[in-house]
């Protein structure tokens, strides 16, 4: 676990990123891992010197079971609050990831790939542009693409953006999303731009090390890349 932001910590799950926050009122979790990463989440909670009901929310980007895999268990575990958006809770109480792979795969994942489902009672749903009352206000905006049901989180406050899926820092690089994993790929390459447009500077992604550019160097980049395409 490492320390992004004085109350935001980054923890890096099996091939993916997952954050915490801390309120007064709380810790949120930004998105939940693979299945069976409840342990290192719960273990994370205790480093910061809090019981596992102390996690009060937890925040899903999308659907897929990398990102939600632990949803299940953690919200189990601790009571939380899940918050997703109406599509991606479809997926929660499913346990399927959403169609974004390339086929074959597609169909053995949705044959064999499948995850603890989300009891009703627990999610609650978000829109986009609306403000959630975690770390200050964080702005939820759709940013579909990758997956159809994908929406990333903005903290004006510091330049924190929580990016999912829709931009990664692969190779030491600010990336979008990758062409072939893509459910819609001119959706995706808006939803980069809409990002980039917010001047973020530091991007903490769900697949890479979380980026600090305060230059907007890396940032810069990527716009010009996308406006090649």
């Amino acid at each position: 676990m490492k320390e992004i932001q004085s109350d935001v910590c980054w923890l890096e799950g099996r091939a993916v990123n997952l954050y915490l926050g801390m309120d007064p009122d709380g810790l949120t979790l930004i998105d939940t891992g693979m299945p069976g990463s409840e342990g290192m989440v719960l273990t994370a909670v205790s480093e910061l010197g809090c019981q596992p009901a102390d996690l009060k929310r937890i925040i899903i980007t999308h659907g897929d079971i990398d990102h939600a895999g632990s949803a299940a268990a953690i919200q189990a575990a601790t009571g939380a609050a899940v918050l997703a958006s109406a599509e991606t809770a479809v997926y929660l109480q499913n346990g399927r990831s959403p169609e974004h792979m390339p086929w074959l795969i597609q169909v053995l994942a949705n044959t064999f790939f499948k995850f603890k489902t989300v009891p009703a009672a627990a999610l609650q749903t978000f829109q986009a542009g609306e403000i959630l009352p975690v770390l200050g206000g964080l702005e939820v905006i759709a940013t579909p693409g990758h997956t159809l049901d994908h929406h990333s989180l903005y903290r004006p406050s510091t330049g924190l953006l929580f990016t999912g899926d829709a931009l990664s820092t692969r190779d030491g690089r600010l990336q979008s999303s990758p062409k072939r994993i893509t459910a819609d790929k001119k959706a995706a390459r808006q939803s980069a731009l809409r990002l980039l447009e917010m001047t973020p500077t530091v991007f903490a992604c769900g697949h890479g090390t979380p980026l600090a550019d305060p230059e907007g160097e890396y940032r810069t980049r990527l716009l010009t890349e996308l406006g090649q395409n």
